[in-house]
């Protein structure tokens, strides 16, 4: 599979680690928080420089002392990404200087200082550039002082990565990704599922709703195709958000919506269709995406086949928006029905990029309006010239006739999208009809 060099970006809690994450991939991906342990899985992105590409993970805090199961399970993220890394970005704080937990650090990454960029950060004035030499007490000889909030020293850091890193193979070409968000309400088990996917614990796993915040990706090959899953934190209503950073996480989970190909929604088989799941249906309806409905814990489930009919009869009643939405029953914790999902996924995709030719889709629309006949709000002809396809992603049709949309009746469109997924499918992808007036060709 392809896989670009990767650097890990590591240190104790709130060092700026997420901030420099941000700086170098010149977004605000990574939620930055005051709040000691804002991240807490690891966050991925390619960067540029000097013609290498890379790809930089940005990790959650690491302590000298675990005090709760879900440090232990942010430590062993750390030293997952440490040990994947190509070079590893050791940040700590210049403002504050040498601390017990640095040299507790130090020691740990002794065995691989090779591979080690002493990052000081938060280095904005002459004279924390001169304190910023005492961290070679540390005894790694590359050694970069940088303000990651001020963007001071960053292209000396891009640089001494690059050299680290060394030439290289030649570059490879990308295979075309598909962009798969995994979404849903708190604890209906996207992380784990994310790491069922993946084959390994990409993401930390809690039974503490909430425990994810940044959106998280992770590359996985599946029948030869190469699909990015982006792992969201579970969306909530905003006024039952504790803080900045979960309002953040939401925040970020509905842009990871946006910028996906497919969407995975993640819901609870135990519990049923909820008002939250549809919710969260709604928005992935309105941002145009495709979309699974992926019942989870399906192993806690008893009788299975009742089970399966009363979930989908809830998803209809209570997901209307979502009628095109195929269903898949899965277990995260055993693995049950996950190989289903690399197809599954495959023809949705197909489905949101379906591309119709304009005669067969104007046969269709003859068949369309003499079966059920457009009607005026005034009772005046209504005449269809036309049916073109404008898109995909989702698939998107103009009609163009003597009346304006405002002038037939508001069930006409819909009447003539439920007609296009008999003709055509569209399995797990909306689609979109507009009516355009425009003269009748050919008049003067």
């Amino acid at each position: 599979m392809f896989r670009r060099p990767r650097v890990a970006i590591i240190g104790r809690p709130n060092v700026g680690k997420s901030t420099l994450f941000n700086r170098l991939s010149g977004s605000r991906k990574a939620i930055v928080d005051a709040i000691a342990g804002s991240t807490r899985d690891r966050n991925e992105t390619e960067v540029t420089w000097g013609g290498r590409s890379f790809d930089v993970v940005d990790t959650g805090g690491i302590q000298e002392q675990a005090e709760t199961p879900l440090d232990e399970q942010v430590a062993e993220q750390v030293h997952a990404a440490i040990g994947s890394a190509d070079v590893v970005c050791w940040v700590v704080d210049g403002r504050t200087g040498l601390v017990a937990e640095d040299h507790f650090l130090a020691n740990r990454l002794r065995s691989i200082a090779e591979r080690v960029l002493l990052v000081v950060n938060k280095i904005d004035t002459a004279d924390l550039s001169a304190a910023a030499m005492e961290f070679h007490r540390l005894g790694f000889a590359a050694l970069v002082a940088i303000s990651a909030e001020h963007g001071l020293g960053i292209g000396e850091l891009l640089d001494a990565i690059v050299e680290r890193l060394g030439e290289g193979p030649p570059p490879l070409e990308a295979p075309e990704e598909t962009r798969v968000a995994i979404t849903g309400r708190p604890n209906v088990g996207k992380s784990s599922l994310l790491n069922r996917i993946a084959g390994e614990d990409r993401a930390v796993v809690s039974e503490v709703a909430g425990t994810t915040r940044d959106s998280i990706d992770t590359l996985v090959e599946l029948g030869g195709r190469v699909y990015r899953f982006v792992d969201t934190a579970g969306i909530r209503r905003r006024g039952k958000l504790p803080n900045q950073a979960d309002r953040l996480g939401v925040l970020y989970a509905e842009r990871a919506i946006e910028r996906a190909h497919l969407c995975l929604l993640v819901l609870d088989a135990t519990e049923g269709v909820t008002s939250e799941d549809a919710a969260i249906g709604r928005k992935i309806a309105d941002s145009g995406r495709g979309v699974i409905l992926t019942f989870n814990k399906w192993d806690l489930v008893q009788d299975r086949e009742q089970a399966a009919k009363e979930l989908e009869r809830q998803a209809r009643t209570k997901l209307p928006h979502l009628d095109f939405a195929p269903s898949l029953f899965v277990s995260a914790t055993t693995g049950r029905g996950i190989s289903g999902l690399g197809p599954i996924m495959e023809r949705v995709r197909g489905e949101h990029l379906k591309r119709l030719s304009t005669p067969e889709l104007n046969r269709f629309l003859r068949s369309a309006a003499s079966r059920l006949p457009p009607r005026a709000r005034d009772g005046k002809e209504v005449r269809f010239f036309y049916i073109t396809q404008a898109g995909v992603a989702p698939p998107r049709f103009l009609v163009f006739s003597n009346r304006s949309a405002g002038d037939l009746d508001a069930s006409y469109p819909r009447y003539l999208t439920r007609r296009l997924r008999e003709a055509f499918g569209f399995e797990g992808s909306p689609v979109r009809v507009r009516i355009r007036k425009r003269r009748a060709p050919n008049s003067q």
